[in-house]
């Protein structure tokens, strides 16, 4: 498990939401994949338990999905994963050596207190791409993906914040083989009174390893954002790389955002950065639409649907980028009323 968990990151009150019961209903996810991958649900799987955040997640009722992807198996049609209606759960995912495969996971699941738990264990030589779309309608949700990548897997990670619930999300990586990369791009949509936190840690144990992190994240109306990433280059992790962008857009007086770099390095020979910015709309791209006659309420919605897109680029299904830009547009539209 990762070395560092939701409790030592600012601005995310862990302990008080693990007070908190989750709701008792019990659902499964569904699974839409080809006949040569397995989906066995409320198996005997082992999910890993190393913190209390780990503990509260797996405590019952909780409904479990594990999906195994065969070595050397080759597909660019998606493999869809879709979180049960009015609960929470767990997701164990194993891909196998040398496989190519597209992940796409959705939650939009209603309810009170949810825990979501997903777990990606990939083997040697592997090639990922995985968007994990979170549109949930809950009041609080907890939730922990979890990515463990074997000698000279590629992940290409993209994560979309669109739900409606307070909470916290913890996206972490391990590079554990020899030349294993990973990018992570998280963006962030929040509005109301939400209050929710990220922390997008990746930490390199193999030699060579590479992993990148960009989070972008828009605030309407009275919401709360904090944005954590971590970068740990751990001793003998020679010839890594570790590289973090953390930026956040504030529309209204009353948003609040944070943007908290963290950068560990145990080991001489590597090379590692870090940006961040918490910031208003910027007022010379305003004036250098609206000069050329865009209306002001159009123009801030240009502006801010390219500071997401940086987050958002990789998602190669154009009807879900076209939802994700709808969704900005009227959200933007509530907040102007």
């Amino acid at each position: 498990m990762p070395d560092l968990h939701l409790p030592d990151t600012p601005k995310i009150p862990l302990a008080r939401y693990l007070k908190q019961a989750k709701d008792d209903t019990k659902a499964q996810a569904s699974v839409v994949a080809p006949d040569s991958v397995k989906v066995s649900t409320d198996s005997t799987m082992a999910m890993t338990e190393a913190s209390s955040l780990d503990t509260w997640l797996q405590t019952a009722p909780q409904s479990q999905t594990e999906i195994t992807i065969p070595e050397n198996y080759n597909d660019s049609t998606p493999i869809k994963i879709v979180g049960p209606k009015t609960t929470g759960g767990n997701v164990l995912i194993h891909v196998g050596a040398n496989a190519h495969v597209a992940l796409q996971e959705r939650w939009a699941s209603s309810g009170d207190m949810l825990g979501v738990s997903v777990e990606l264990d990939a083997d040697e030589g592997a090639q990922i791409d995985w968007l994990s779309y979170d549109a949930f309608d809950a009041d609080m949700v907890i939730l922990q993906r979890y990515a463990r990548l074997g000698k000279d897997v590629h992940l290409n990670w993209t994560v979309a914040g669109f739900s409606h619930n307070s909470g916290a999300s913890l996206l972490t990586t391990d590079l554990n083989g020899s030349g294993a990369e990973a990018t992570v791009n998280v963006g962030v949509l929040a509005s109301a009174k939400q209050h929710i936190g990220y922390v997008t840690g990746i930490t390199n144990y193999g030699e060579k390893t590479v992993g990148h992190i960009n989070q972008r994240g828009v605030l309407v109306d009275k919401a709360h954002l904090a944005f954590n990433g971590v970068g740990h280059i751990v001793q003998g992790a020679r010839g890594s790389d570790s590289q973090q962008e953390n930026r956040v857009l504030m529309l209204s007086e009353a948003a609040r955002g944070d943007a908290n770099p963290i950068l560990l390095i145990d080991e001489n020979d590597v090379t590692a950065g870090h940006a961040a910015s918490v910031s208003r709309v910027d007022a010379v791209q305003m004036y250098y639409l609206m000069s050329r006659g865009v209306p002001e309420a159009i123009a801030k919605r240009l502006v801010i649907r390219g500071f997401l897109e940086v987050g958002l680029s990789e998602i190669a299904d154009s009807e879900l980028r076209d939802e994700l830009f709808k969704t900005i547009d009227e959200t933007l539209v509530n907040a102007d009323a």
